[in-house]
């Protein structure tokens, strides 16, 4: 077998010298031609697959806010008012995400605070005050809280502006009327601000 390989090559080798240059250039051409396509295939192949990837990525966020939104309801109708506990549980296991202390002043709205929010300012001018409250929460629970907990008080509501990140409100009960600002701010944190009129 040894023998017949330079046997081989001998007779292979003239054929292969007798090829034409022209034949070679070709052959050399459109191998660079296919190069390139496989080169241009494998970019283009990947620039589809990091599309997809965007848009699953798009489509995961609000895929997993529909599946929670549905989860919360459920839980909702379990055990109400769960996600009030839930948040006091929580203000209290992350106590480096709020204000150390109220600050001085009362909490005048028949409303009672929501668990987890601390009293950042107070202000009274004349029959005038004024009370912001903020911290870590939920803003459609602590939304809830106030509409619901007015709403059970027998106080009428006006909404005189909403918004996906703010709703103002307006409660009014005889002679009492109370202005409440319910905004989700930055990495979770959700302010209050609540004015009326004392007598």
């Amino acid at each position: 077998m040894n023998k017949s390989l330079p046997f081989a090559a001998a007779r292979f080798a003239p054929r292969f010298f007798q090829v034409r240059r022209g034949t070679w250039i070709g052959v050399g051409v459109g191998l660079m031609v296919l190069t390139g396509l496989l080169i241009w295939a494998a970019l283009a192949l990947m620039g589809w697959f990091l599309g997809q990837v965007q848009a699953w990525n798009a489509a995961a966020p609000e895929a997993a806010r529909g599946a929670l939104a549905t989860v919360e309801q459920q839980v909702e109708q379990v055990a109400p008012g769960i996600r009030e506990k839930v948040a006091a549980v929580e203000f209290i296991l992350t106590p480096a995400d709020r204000p150390r202390r109220d600050v001085s002043g009362t909490d005048f709205a028949p409303v009672a605070r929501y668990p987890g929010l601390a009293r950042t300012f107070w202000h009274r001018e004349g029959k005038r005050v004024a009370v912001h409250y903020e911290g870590r929460a939920d803003y459609a629970a602590v939304l809830d809280h106030y509409l619901q907990g007015f709403a059970s008080l027998g106080y009428t509501q006006e909404t005189q502006s909403a918004a996906p990140e703010a709703e103002t409100h307006v409660w009014i009960k005889g002679k009492k009327r109370y202005v409440a600002k319910i905004a989700s701010e930055p990495k979770g944190m959700v302010s209050v601000d609540i004015e009326t009129t004392l007598d």
